[in-house]
């Protein structure tokens, strides 16, 4: 990762982050740890892309799921008691909605590549309610 990529990761970090953990613990009702592996996320020469991008690709889709799974009690209280924490990576070079979030042991991943298919963000929103509801 360039000193480019440094910074934009940096940027999204101070100043986009924030806003979204809010919204993210707002539709989980708790405060829900990320595990950002911003060295995976963070394509050479990209930089320019990363704000849009990584807001469309994994932090939309997550917040409308949690706000969907979290939509009354019974699904706050699964939500509660079983995600413990989201991993957001790139290891697989994912695009496709349907394979791109796991949930095993309390932990989501999200496993997508960090550029492609940027507004799929209805169909990662939808496969990811169907991985958190078949783990819940």
């Amino acid at each position: 990762m360039g000193l480019a990529e440094r910074r934009a990761a940096n940027e999204f970090e101070t100043n986009s982050l924030p806003g979204i953990k809010i919204q993210i613990e707002e539709s989980a009702g708790f405060a829900l740890p990320l595990d950002i592996h911003w060295d995976q996320l963070s394509t050479a020469g990209e930089s320019h892309l990363f704000v849009e991008c990584w807001t469309t690709i994994y932090f939309e889709p997550l917040i409308q799921a949690l706000r969907t799974v979290a939509r009354d009690a019974m699904g706050k209280e699964a939500l509660q008691a079983g995600l413990k924490r989201v991993v957001v990576q790139n290891t697989l070079s994912t695009y496709n909605p349907e394979n791109w979030a796991t949930f095993t042991g309390g932990t989501l991943t999200l496993d997508h590549d960090p550029l492609t298919n940027a507004s799929d963000v209805k169909p990662r929103a939808d496969a990811l309610v169907n991985v958190l509801e078949a783990g819940l």
